[in-house]
C-alpha cells in the first residue's frame, strides 16, 4: 500500500472516530480515570463496557469480547478519560483508540474536556486531536473469516 493511500484510508476513521469520542463523552456512566470499550457488529454499535486499569487485563478482555461476538466485529473503540500528560502539564482529557474491520491500522485521539455544569458529565472543548496511528490488530479481515467459520 502506497503512502498516500494509507494516508487516504485513515483519513476515512477521522469523522467516525471523533463521533465514537462524542458518545464516549455523553455516556450515562463514565468516570474519570476508567477504561471503556464499545464493539460494534454490522448491524449496530453494542454499549460501552468497563475494563480494567492494566493493560494485560484489557487485551484478555477486549479479545474475549471479540471472539464471543456472534457476528464480525466492524469497529472497536477503547477510551479513557483522566488526567493526560499534555505538552508537559498533566491535563483532563479524553483519549480514545478507534479501529475500524477493513483498515490495517486505526487511530490514536485525544480530546481536552471539562466537567459539565451536570455532576459526573464531561464536555469536550478545543479540537478534536489525531495523535497518532497504530496497527489494528483486533478486528480485520483475518479475525472476520475465523469469526464467520465458526
Amino acid at each position: 500500500m502506497t503512502a498516500s493511500v494509507a494516508q487516504t484510508k485513515l483519513g476515512e476513521l477521522t469523522k467516525p472516530a471523533e463521533l465514537a469520542l462524542a458518545q464516549l463523552l455523553s455516556f450515562d456512566d463514565l468516570k474519570t480515570d476508567q477504561w471503556l470499550m464499545r464493539l460494534s457488529v454490522a448491524d449496530g454499535a453494542g454499549a460501552w463496557e468497563s475494563l480494567a486499569s492494566d493493560t494485560a487485563t484489557n487485551d484478555r478482555l477486549i479479545k474475549e469480547k471479540i471472539a464471543q461476538s456472534t457476528k464480525p466485529a466492524t469497529e472497536l473503540a477503547v477510551g479513557y478519560v483522566g488526567m493526560i500528560d499534555w505538552r508537559g502539564s498533566k491535563r483532563l482529557m479524553a483519549y480514545l483508540q478507534y479501529f475500524k474491520a477493513e483498515h490495517e491500522q486505526g487511530l490514536l485521539c485525544l480530546r481536552h474536556v471539562k466537567e459539565a455544569s451536570e455532576a459526573g458529565r464531561f464536555e469536550g472543548f478545543g479540537g478534536f486531536l489525531v495523535v497518532g496511528a497504530c496497527k489494528n490488530f483486533w478486528i480485520g479481515a483475518k479475525t472476520n473469516s475465523t469469526q464467520a467459520a465458526r
